[in-house]
């Protein structure tokens, strides 16, 4: 438990740094505010028709994402003004296209990892290392990398600039249908992650999924303290949703069920502890008393070792896999941000006050009540 406590006051700290809480990042463009602030007045003369906000902006986020490797501050603005596309008509015709392009290559890449991720994802045999290898392979982990070495994204993001959180919900109200399809367009090209930053986190995220995908409980296996077999011989439950399903199920279970969900809660928290015997992972040869922690095979009693800190070897190794990504994010820094902020697009805020509005309703007691009834 020491361990545990440990591994997560590191966590905190470091999601809750000093650069973290500032929003600021490591990682800047190579582009400097006179040669930006140059680029937008010169189109601004060009395009003097054009909406003028719009056009800083797209300017302002290709900037950001520019690198040396781009080219110079002039090629920069010589891209600018060869690609900028300032007549509405235009430029719903290019989003057309563009959306088909991005539906075909996303669209080829998700069945391509569904198709790698098989064995890990369905019950179709046992996994051996060539399904961790092909698992563990991200098809389009060079994609955005070769978007941004052939332009494509610059171009992207010079007509469909990304929209932070805070200004689509000050701005989202009032756009039509078709505004927000070219906003949620600006929303690929926030960040240049290195392509082997990707693969890395790729890996750690595909280790822990096959981790989890062969963590089951045989529970017929599980006995009380008294050796009496509480569960039938084929349950084989995977750790933890099937367990928590399972543990939900027993609710209704007027004769036994207040102690098979007691089983259950115990087989948790040794997993949580790290506390589990190794052996009985996943294994059906062997009898496990949760509550004593004992092992018993063939009448015998088994000096059975825990299992080692696996979990939090995954967990810190995806910690550590995201935090390498962060620099790369000048807006959203922090994995936390960008889980709430880009792909949940709620603040984290409003998460806790929802949470806290909820756990306070009177409504929550009444439930209660009438769930105490029913059990």
């Amino acid at each position: 438990m020491k361990k545990l406590t440990i591994l997560l006051m590191t966590l905190l700290t470091a999601c809750t740094s000093t650069e973290t809480k500032k929003g600021t990042s490591v990682y800047a463009g190579t582009l400097n505010e006179t040669t930006v602030t140059s680029v937008i007045e010169e189109l601004k003369a060009l395009h003097p028709d054009a909406n003028q906000l719009l056009l800083e902006k797209g300017i302002r986020h290709a900037a950001s994402l520019w690198r040396e490797e781009d080219g110079s501050p002039s090629d920069f603005t010589e891209f600018v003004k060869a690609n900028y596309i300032s007549d509405p008509v235009r430029r719903k015709e290019i989003f057309i296209k563009i959306s088909h392009y991005i539906e075909s290559l996303y669209g080829h890449f998700n069945d391509i990892t569904i198709d790698l991720k098989k064995y890990l994802d369905e019950a179709v045999g046992e996994i051996d290392e060539t399904d961790r290898m092909f698992g563990n392979y991200s098809a389009n982990s060079h994609l955005s990398d070769d978007l941004y070495s052939n332009k494509i994204a610059f171009a992207i993001a010079l007509n469909f600039p990304y929209y932070p959180l805070a200004e689509k919900e000050k701005l989202g109200p009032g756009w039509s249908r078709e505004e927000w399809a070219m906003a949620r367009l600006g929303d690929l090209f926030v960040s240049r992650v290195p392509a082997e930053l990707n693969q890395a986190l790729n890996t750690a995220l595909g280790n822990s999924d096959m981790y989890i995908a062969e963590y089951n409980i045989c529970m017929g296996k599980l006995r009380n303290e008294e050796g009496n077999q509480l569960f039938p011989d084929d349950m084989v439950l995977l750790s933890h949703w099937n367990l928590r399903d399972e543990l939900k199920a027993n609710y209704s279970n007027k004769e036994n069920g207040l102690e098979k969900q007691e089983m259950i809660a115990k087989v948790m928290e040794r997993i949580i502890k790290q506390e589990i015997p190794e052996v009985v992972i996943n294994n059906p040869d062997y009898d496990w008393y949760p509550i004593s922690n004992k092992v018993i095979q063939n009448g015998n009693a088994v000096n059975a070792a825990p299992e080692p800190d696996t979990r939090y070897e995954m967990i810190v190794k995806t910690f550590r896999a995201m935090k390498n990504i962060d620099p790369y994010y000048p807006e959203m820094n922090t994995a936390m941000m960008r889980k709430f902020s880009w792909e949940m697009e709620i603040s984290q805020e409003e998460i806790a006050e929802l949470f806290d509005s909820f756990l306070r309703s009177p409504q929550l007691k009444e439930v209660g009540r009438i769930i105490s009834q029913r059990l």
